[in-house]
């Protein structure tokens, strides 16, 4: 059975298929808009030159709060909160790769 040029919908993945179906676009990749550089300043003032420290990355672990669900890592708060002390030179060094 169809409504206009639509099948009605009979299960479930149906109906969620057709809900989500505008949201994934296919665009032509020949015909994609020129990017323009967004920075003002000097080269050296760029993100790239950032450098996170053990100390930031410590004090962002601190706060993180108990109630919260692990990510996709599945590293609770609890773990990170107690290896704060540990793990802070380790993943600021990650960060400033």
């Amino acid at each position: 059975m169809t409504v206009g040029h639509w099948p009605v919908p009979t299960k479930k993945w149906e109906i969620f298929l057709i809900l989500f179906a505008s949201a994934f676009t296919k665009e032509n990749l020949n015909e994609l808009p020129a990017v323009t550089q967004r920075l003002k300043g000097r080269e050296n003032e760029k993100l790239c030159s950032f450098t996170v420290t053990s100390d930031m990355v410590k004090i962002k672990l601190l706060k993180l709060k108990m109630n919260k669900a692990p990510g996709i890592d599945l590293f609770g708060t609890r773990l990170l909160l107690e290896l704060a002390e540990l793990i802070s030179v380790t993943v600021a060094e990650l960060l400033n790769v």
